[in-house]
């Protein structure tokens, strides 16, 4: 039955009427689906390890007065109450470390053994604040303070963990560590790039600030003129000019060794020697070189032909 104070629920019909388009609503009339009963078994889950982090936090701070004044003889205070505060975070920790493996009961039994002797330590720390203040009562009622979180935190974590069969935990087991190593592949791979991004990068960056050779003086040479090639077929006034041979290597140096950068400049040199006006792309073309690069020889040229004019 509709509410007074609640709008019935309704749907948006869209139709054409007449050759225009208009839009109206209607009650839904669609079945709502059921509402869940009220859960009475996860309210009570809840409310328990409400408790237990309650009792946690109270223990931890029980805990850091009682052993920061002890330690406060020997140090600073911000000092002692900060180290003071690890003996009970230790073993609470541990409880997150638990709840992250309930199902996987060998790997979750490291964190439970760690867990209950952080609080052997932290209790026996108590226990021995209140002795030396002449209240060894006190001592023993603030240990057990840590001792009830602990308590409860462990009836909480027997509430929820499931016991599996071993051939499911071990199945459950191979998926995590597949999905562990697929994940660990893919950092590492991810590292991998960034390093060789970075390594481009530092080359690139000391190649920019790596100043140009200043050739020598058996390294320019004079260049040589183009001389017409005529065919024995070919007319007298029809004529065809050699081509340019593209000189990339200084003269007098092996031809079967890597093209140097000062061999570069040596060209664009004499190029420029010749009364050539070479552009950065023209340059580029000439040594085969990306633009970048030839930029840098051509600035390089450029300065040694001012030297020698």
């Amino acid at each position: 039955m509709p509410s007074l104070f609640r709008r019935a629920p309704t749907q948006t019909i869209t139709e054409n009427v007449n050759g225009v388009t208009v839009d109206y609503e209607i009650p839904d009339t669609t079945p709502t689906p059921p509402r869940l009963p009220f859960n009475l078994d996860a309210t009570l889950r809840r409310l328990l390890f409400a408790f237990a982090i309650c009792m946690t936090a109270g223990a931890i701070v029980w805990g850091t007065v009682a052993i920061g004044g002890m330690l406060g003889l020997l140090a600073p205070a911000w000092a002692a109450y900060l180290v003071a505060g690890v003996f009970d975070a230790g073993w609470a920790a541990c409880l997150i470390a638990e709840w992250l493996l309930r199902y996987d009961s060998k790997r979750a039994a490291v964190p439970q053994k760690v867990g209950v002797a952080m609080l052997a330590v932290s209790m026996a720390a108590i226990v021995l604040d209140g002795h030396r203040n002449n209240a060894l009562l006190v001592g023993i009622v603030g240990a057990l303070v840590s001792a009830a979180a602990k308590g409860v935190w462990a009836i909480g974590m027997h509430t929820i963990r499931i016991k599996l069969e071993p051939k499911y935990e071990a199945y459950l087991r191979a998926r995590q560590q597949q999905a562990g190593t697929e994940q660990a592949l893919a950092l590492g791979e991810r590292d991998r790039m960034l390093t060789e991004e970075r390594t481009v990068a530092l080359r690139l960056a000391l190649e920019a600030r790596r100043p140009a050779p200043e050739p020598t003086v058996d390294q320019i040479t004079q260049p040589t003129q183009s001389t017409p090639v005529q065919g024995a077929d070919q007319p007298v006034n029809q004529v065809d000019p050699a081509p340019e041979p593209v000189m990339v290597q200084a003269a007098g140096r092996a031809t079967d060794r890597p093209v140097q950068p000062e061999d570069q400049v040596t060209e664009l040199f004499r190029r420029l020697k010749l009364g050539e006006h070479i552009t950065k792309k023209g340059a580029a073309e000439i040594l085969g070189v990306p633009e970048s690069t030839a930029y840098r020889r051509l600035t390089a040229a450029q300065s040694l032909l001012r030297q020698y004019n």
